[in-house]
């Protein structure tokens, strides 16, 4: 059964030196409870893709089907509001949600060891906590969907693997779409590879596959390592330097 499809989908976005057009009769097909990890080089409209599939921006023109519920993209800071605790965020996120926000505070407050802080506005959060805040958050409701920009999960030592390992878990259980750069992360999440490029997107059944056409286009692409940090790591650094949204 379709999780998401994308039917003749075009966007463009006003540039300084005119219009820039990201696609053009785009079309795919993500599959109920399948992990898409997809690959592309920078620029291309990785973004862009996932808050079309998320819905966060609209197509220009095409038609954008979702069979079931969406979380919004993973690690994304403007769902929260500064001045407000963790607990009254996750209580006003899941009722829109219409999910139960004691059940998602109860498991932020123990999946990220928020103790006390849970309770404090996110404003006085320090790098680590809001770090661990935003991805226990984003698995803590049960979308049907999960999507994520580049950043996947994240934190720090041993919350980082309970984090990774907690995306598993979500994955046998819900349809899984991200982006990325690293092909490790395909490797160890996905269970089709993608490709985007020139405003096209080429699934393919074996990630190897997917992998290596993402080399052939992306030369600049890092090797696999095993060290545990690759580019999925640096870009969830950076997100968690961003400011949450606006004062409420």
């Amino acid at each position: 059964m379709m999780a998401v499809q994308l039917s003749d989908v075009a966007k463009t976005y006003r540039a300084s030196h005119g219009s820039k057009r990201v696609f053009e009769h785009l079309d795919a097909v993500f599959q109920q409870g399948v992990s898409v990890g997809i690959l592309g080089a920078r620029s291309v409209g990785k973004s862009t893709l996932i808050k079309l599939i998320g819905g966060s921006t609209l197509p220009d023109h095409g038609k954008i089907r979702r069979n079931g519920s969406i979380s919004p993209p993973v690690a994304n800071t403007q769902a929260y509001h500064a001045s407000l605790t963790g607990r009254e965020n996750l209580h006003f996120v899941a009722r829109v949600n219409g999910f139960d926000g004691d059940a998602a505070a109860q498991f932020v407050t123990r999946f990220a060891e928020m103790g006390e802080a849970i309770d404090q506005p996110l404003s006085s959060y320090t790098r680590e906590r809001r770090s661990r805040f935003l991805f226990a958050a984003s698995y803590a409701l049960p979308f049907d969907i999960f999507i994520a920009d580049e950043a996947l999960y994240g934190g720090a030592g041993e919350f980082r693997e309970r984090c990774a390992e907690l995306v598993q878990q979500r994955r046998s259980h819900a349809t899984l779409l991200f982006t990325t750069r690293s092909p490790q992360m395909l490797r160890r999440f996905a269970d089709v590879g993608a490709v985007l490029h020139d405003g096209r997107l080429q699934m393919f059944e074996r990630i190897g596959d997917a992998i290596r056409l993402f080399r052939a286009l992306d030369t600049s692409a890092a090797p696999e390592s095993d060290d545990g940090r690759d580019e999925e790591q640096d870009e969830e650094e950076r997100l968690v330097d961003e400011p949450f949204g606006p004062l409420a």
